[in-house]
């Protein structure tokens, strides 16, 4: 799934890459948001099975990304780590609600703007692709980059930096999450983390 945000003279606009995607990583049409903000928060990472390690998971999606971004002679995007916890933020809040989609209403961050504001990560653009049921890093990015729109998020040149998360439900599916985003200005959560 795909949703984008931009920000432009202090509102928030819906991107023209928010458009009706049949079939999208196996679920519901892309969704985008332009909700006021809610109250930053935290969230805590669900269990997974003892095999997957989330850190490594996450990484192997960033270099998947950026091998993706450097074939088609773009730079790399920096991992972020406010974009890091978005990621995880949505992938946590899908397994708890066993659903994939980009707005989960009955969630503490139901949006991708609600999950920004949770991490404090002021935006002028950000993107998120979402998927469930690969089984691994490398099925996931297969995925987005066999759909025109989500291999578009990720080929952004409006985007300068990202992060990733994954979770797992009781019965090992896997929920996988890129954010995507271009911060008003340098943010300290850029770099390595």
């Amino acid at each position: 799934m795909l949703s984008q945000l931009r920000r432009r003279d202090g509102r928030i606009a819906t991107a023209a890459l928010a458009i009706l995607l049949a079939g999208c990583a196996g679920g519901p049409a892309p969704a985008t948001t332009s909700t006021r903000p809610a109250q930053p928060g935290t969230t805590v990472s669900t269990a997974l099975p003892a095999a997957l390690n989330v850190t490594a998971v996450a990484g192997e999606m960033i270099e998947r990304a950026n091998a993706s971004r450097r074939a088609s002679g773009l730079p790399a995007l920096a991992r972020n780590a406010k974009l890091m916890s978005a990621a995880q933020l949505q992938a946590d809040q899908m397994v708890k609600a066993g659903v994939m989609a980009h707005e989960l209403p009955g969630q503490p961050y139901p949006t991708l703007r609600a999950r920004l504001l949770a991490v404090q990560y002021a935006l002028r653009a950000a993107g998120e692709n979402i998927s469930e049921g690969q089984r691994s890093a490398a099925e996931a990015q297969m995925t987005w980059m066999d759909s025109p729109l989500h291999r578009a998020n990720i080929l952004s040149l409006e985007f300068t930096e990202f992060g990733t998360g994954v979770a797992a439900a009781r019965n090992g599916r896997l929920y996988f999450v890129q954010v995507a985003g271009r911060p008003t200005r340098p943010t300290s959560g850029a770099g390595q983390d």
